[in-house]
């Protein structure tokens, strides 16, 4: 799932019947990472620094009519492709009014949106040790990942008390039909659309989020997948999630996780599991844990540890130590 900055510091703030405003966040992140042999730099098992930082700009404003409007920009991402409107550069728009929204750019597809993650407890770390892993399925295979597409999503929204309906599309190779060169891709349809529905409610004191949704790419492959998370009292949170996976161009495959958070005051954690059943054999699983420690302000510190087991029998681990500030 794509991360979301939330503005923190207002630029701009005006005028007239209607309202507009620009706001600026920041995120940065310093420690020391092992990336594990196969990630990143393949065969550099050895412990490094780590400094990330991230600035993202947030625009929104609302018409005399009503009608909510948006704009953001993530500057870690914004290269080159954001001066050309046909490709995503780390920017995402949206229009909204009452419970419909409609949003384009750099955004999650239906599926990446509706189905729920297994990185739970609202604990993270600064390299991502616990969703890199061999065994987690972040829902965004397709998101950008197909050769040929370019990340640009268009997603519409409708949520009417606790239900949410979504259905995107996401262009490949700018619409025209596939080039098998560019695309690496034989014979597929020029669009990957995803429809998906969500539910979250209060239950008896149990937060409870469920949500189904599928996603195709036509004579390439198609998935659905669904997942359910549970908050309880005393800040407990499991999950569990399923995914099925038909490749017209290779092998079909299944997956599963699970997912548990703990949170209480200034700590949180979370640990999952997941596995990749293939259709030949060779499975992939692995496991991820993070623990949150807030400072206050703004600073928390973060470890991070994931465990993999590759489909070639080999495994991996990586770790990260280090403070995240938001600002």
């Amino acid at each position: 799932m794509k991360k979301i900055l939330f503005a923190s510091t207002a630029l701009v703030a005006t005028a007239g019947i209607a309202s507009a405003e620009v706001t600026l966040s920041g995120y940065a992140e310093m420690g020391i990472y092992n990336p594990g042999e196969t990630r990143n730099d393949p065969g550099n098992d050895e412990v490094q620094f780590f400094t990330d930082i991230d600035l993202t700009f947030t625009m929104s404003g609302e018409a005399d009519n009503g009608l909510v409007f948006g704009a953001n920009i993530d500057l870690d991402e914004a290269q080159k492709p954001f001066t050309n409107p046909w490709q995503q550069g780390g920017e995402a728009l949206f229009v909204s009014y009452g419970g419909a929204t409609f949003t384009m750019g750099d955004t999650d597809s239906a599926y990446d949106k509706i189905v729920p993650e297994m990185n739970l407890g609202g604990a993270g770390s600064i390299a991502d040790d616990e969703t890199v892993h061999a065994g987690f399925n972040d829902g965004a295979e397709f998101d950008g990942g197909v050769n040929g597409s370019d990340g640009q999503i268009a997603r519409f929204d409708y949520a009417f008390e606790g239900l949410t309906f979504s259905a995107s599309a996401e262009q490949v190779n700018d619409g025209a039909e596939p080039d098998t060169s560019v695309a690496g891709i034989v014979d597929s349809g020029d669009t990957i659309w995803s429809v998906g529905a969500g539910y979250k409610a209060d239950l008896s004191g149990i937060n409870l989020n469920a949500g189904v949704a599928y996603l195709t790419l036509e004579d390439f492959a198609d998935a659905w997948g669904l997942g359910v998370t549970a908050g309880f009292a005393g800040g407990f949170e499991v999950g569990a999630t399923y995914s099925d996976i038909n490749n017209e161009v290779g092998e079909d495959f299944e997956h599963w996780g699970v997912g548990f958070g703990y949170s209480m005051n200034a700590l949180s954690m979370g640990v999952n599991y997941g596995k990749y059943d293939y259709e030949a054999g060779d499975d992939a699983s692995g496991y991820g844990v993070a623990v949150n420690y807030d400072l206050g302000g703004g600073l928390v510190a973060q470890a991070g540890y994931g465990y993999s087991e590759l489909r070639n029998g080999d495994d991996d681990d990586s770790f990260s130590l280090g403070l995240a500030m938001s600002f």
